[in-house]
């Protein structure tokens, strides 16, 4: 290898596939983590439980065109460059940044075993229109954006969607309500509430019309008995 690096490979994507090319890392240090910078590439190292973790290079351009395009719960695969990681299937653990600037100093990922479950967390997205809202004047609340989940590589789901086209005035989904793909556990809290409608302005003002127009005949009737 030419230099502390040899020239990285653009990673391929194909469809929703998010390939990394990887360069080995002969040299460790801060000095020699400046200089792979300076030079485009991000100090990286996978590892996984009970073993040495392995150190390599990234191409910054490369990871930070896909790292903007991917969720949290993102599964990576890890290209050629080093022949221990080729094909091996990882999540992002944990990224290290510039506190001033925010570039990325160095990522560490966790290498996935197949049909090994790993924890992970997954972005919650509501959709659909609520006849609570849409026909009861009620306000739709969202509280969960994520949750944690328990599952193997092949079933990491990139998002869990929630549909609340059935939900009326008071009721909510909370996160055991939740359909998880086969094999994949919940671990947050199962009684997270993910969305619910409240009573809104417009419904409280219904209510209150409501209670006027009852009393006030409730009023009328007194009356009219009154004058017998």
């Amino acid at each position: 290898m030419s230099g502390e690096a040899a020239e990285v490979e653009q990673g391929e994507e194909t469809g929703e596939a998010f390939t990394l090319s990887l360069t080995s890392r002969e040299k460790s240090g801060t000095t020699s983590a400046r200089n792979f910078r300076k030079q485009g590439y991000i100090p990286a190292v996978a590892y996984e439980l009970g073993k040495e973790a392995i150190p390599f290079l990234l191409n910054a351009r490369e990871f930070y065109k896909q790292a903007s395009r991917a969720l949290t719960s993102q599964v990576f695969t890890l290209g050629e460059g080093v022949e221990a990681l080729t094909g091996r299937k990882v999540l992002v653990k944990e990224i290290q940044r510039d506190g001033l600037k925010g570039n990325v100093l160095h990522v560490d990922f966790l290498l996935l075993e197949e049909k090994r479950p790993s924890l992970v967390t997954v972005p919650v997205v509501v959709t659909g229109e609520a006849p609570g809202v849409k026909n009861q004047g009620g306000v739709l609340t969202t509280a969960c954006r994520q949750i944690t989940l328990l599952a193997p590589p092949e079933s990491i789901p990139e998002e869990i969607v929630v549909s609340v086209d059935a939900l009326g005035l008071g009721d909510r989904i909370r996160t055991k309500d939740l359909e998880l793909p086969e094999g994949v556990r919940l671990k947050s809290s199962p009684e997270e509430t993910v969305a619910n409608v409240i009573a809104g302005r417009a419904a409280k003002l219904g209510e209150g019309e409501a209670g006027s127009e009852a009393e006030g005949a409730e009023e009328g009737e007194a009356e009219a008995s009154g004058a017998e």
